[in-house]
């Protein structure tokens, strides 16, 4: 079904989208209408309960035709699973549905102007007056900033961190300017700014001084995502190649049988066969029962091959094409450009190895 939504509703829209950088809130409500914005959360609170690797996939077919669409399906999932293994009662009946429903979005705001890969020194602060919390600091490349209706705010509560959620409207929270990005055009990410900010104190997701540990969880299930759209955009792009050597004709015959073209042709495949293990397995190791803490290195893993296997992929592809291969109407350098946003997303590569050395030496 997710394959079918991708090619009919978004592949005739993929370049105008691009061109007018909007967040197409149509293809939204579409996906919000199939049921696949709640694909892995629970029945109880309105989603199909089919598991993450489920949503693994969807992500991956997505991908394939238009990222950004994957992306919007790969925010969701952090903050949702955030709320509903952390929130009250109140809170996941408050926000998750709606969320679910596509009547409302939600952004994690975590990554601060002195980098997001040291999150235990936040400057952003929340501090207790009277009945709630006053809040000061900024936020930056906060993906889905500017068009979520909540955000669920990481800010230093005394000697640690907590999450709070700040819903659109509240006084002192505003949304700055909207960053400029090479790649996933119709994303909205921007900077976050809360200038004595206050929110009641039943805002609070989870226990004060929890923040991190909330965070850390969260993100150790969301990062396979981000792999998944690599892996998508290395699908998509190789689907592009292999249609155009079979039919581009070069020295009389297609240029599918030379020996070059063919080689590029079997490690691109190859590289997606290996990926696609790789970032399907904290997804399954979590549905047959893991704990997030079991799969810190298999997620980031996961997060760093898929980025990796995304870019080389396309550029692959791009190389098959030729001339072509840089035209828009052949999709490749809009993959590639949106496989390059992937490279820093929900960790740097290079802090994607650093988890993973530590989960080996251990």
């Amino acid at each position: 079904m997710v394959h079918e939504f991708a090619d009919k509703e978004l592949a005739p829209k993929a370049l105008e989208l691009d061109r007018r950088g909007e967040f197409p809130k149509d293809v939204f409500k579409k996906m919000a209408a199939l049921g696949l914005l709640g694909i892995s959360t629970s029945k109880e609170l309105g989603g199909a309960g089919m598991g993450h690797l489920a949503v693994t996939i969807a992500i991956e077919e997505m991908a394939r035709i238009y990222p950004p669409a994957a992306l919007f399906l790969e925010v969701g999932t952090g903050p949702v699973y955030a709320i509903a293994h952390f929130g009250s009662e109140e809170q996941k009946k408050k926000y998750v549905p709606p969320i679910l429903k596509g009547e409302k979005i939600m952004c994690i705001a975590a990554t601060e102007p002195t980098g997001g890969s040291e999150l235990t020194n936040l400057a952003t602060e929340a501090v207790i007056k009277d009945d709630g919390y006053v809040i000061n600091g900024r936020k930056v490349y906060i993906t889905s900033g500017g068009t979520s209706d909540h955000c669920l705010l990481l800010a230093k509560t005394g000697e640690r961190a907590s999450f709070l959620m700040v819903d659109k409207g509240t006084p002192g929270f505003t949304v700055g300017r909207r960053q400029d990005q090479m790649g996933l055009r119709t994303v909205d990410i921007s900077e976050l700014a809360f200038n004595d900010c206050k929110v009641p104190k039943e805002n609070l997701i989870g226990k004060e001084g929890a923040g991190f540990p909330i965070a850390m969880t969260t993100f150790t299930v969301a990062r396979p995502a981000i792999g998944a759209i690599g892996l998508g955009i290395a699908l998509g792009a190789f689907e592009i190649a292999l249609k155009y050597a079979k039919e581009r004709i070069l020295y009389g015959k297609p240029i599918a049988r030379l020996q070059a073209i063919q080689f590029l042709l079997a490690e691109m495949d190859t590289e997606i066969d290996a990926a696609r293990w790789l970032v399907y397995a904290p997804g399954a190791a979590l549905d047959k029962g893991a704990s997030p803490r079991d799969i810190v290195k298999q997620s980031s893993r996961a997060k760093a091959v898929g980025a990796d296997v995304g870019f080389s992929v396309a550029r692959k592809a791009i190389e098959v094409l030729g001339g072509n291969g840089v035209s828009p109407e052949y999709h490749l350098a809009r993959l590639l450009n949106d496989a390059m946003e992937l490279i820093p997303a929900n960790g740097t590569q290079q802090i994607m190895k650093i988890i993973q050395a530590g989960e080996i030496l251990k």
